[in-house]
């Protein structure tokens, strides 16, 4: 479980570190990270037979709260996915301000990272490639906005 969520997070982390010291590393990295959300979006899914939607906000953490009677690793599994989509998001909202200047506001990068969101639900929705989650979208434009804050604490050293 945790595997693929330390792995995530230390690629974020490394990519963080690059582009902190360099800050020509941002283009290759956005293009890094664009290929892996398509992989981990689409390509990597077999199709559903009918469209798929979950519109409960925080089911998963409703899942987590209410299994209160099993063991806190097994609990976190229902954690997962959305740590994986928040931490996902995060190389979109530190590196949209340096690639497109006119996102120097935190609601604009939020709001990007929203709309892309969608896209990616609507389209898995369409293709019947995962399913549309409500919760994915929240948990996108969060990590979009932990991203946002990376870049205009740590990288610039900007309040914004």
């Amino acid at each position: 479980m945790g595997y693929r969520i330390i792995g995530l997070l230390a690629a974020v982390v490394i990519g963080l570190l690059l582009v902190r010291r360099n800050r020509k590393w941002a283009r290759p990295l956005a293009v890094v990270w664009l290929a892996g959300m398509a992989y981990a979006a689409f390509l990597i899914r077999t199709p559903y037979a009918a469209p798929r939607a979950l519109f409960d906000p925080f089911h998963a953490l409703k899942l987590f709260l209410k299994a209160d009677n099993v063991a806190l690793l097994k609990r976190l599994r229902y954690l997962e996915g959305a740590g994986l989509n928040i931490l996902l998001f995060v190389p979109f909202g530190y590196l949209l301000p340096l690639l497109w200047k006119r996102t120097d506001r935190w609601w604009k990068v939020v709001l990007c990272g929203f709309v892309l969101s969608l896209l990616i639900e609507l389209t898995q929705l369409v293709t019947h490639l995962g399913m549309f989650d409500l919760d994915d979208l929240m948990n996108n434009s969060l990590g979009a906005f932990l991203g946002w804050g990376c870049d205009a604490k740590w990288l610039s050293g900007s309040d914004r």
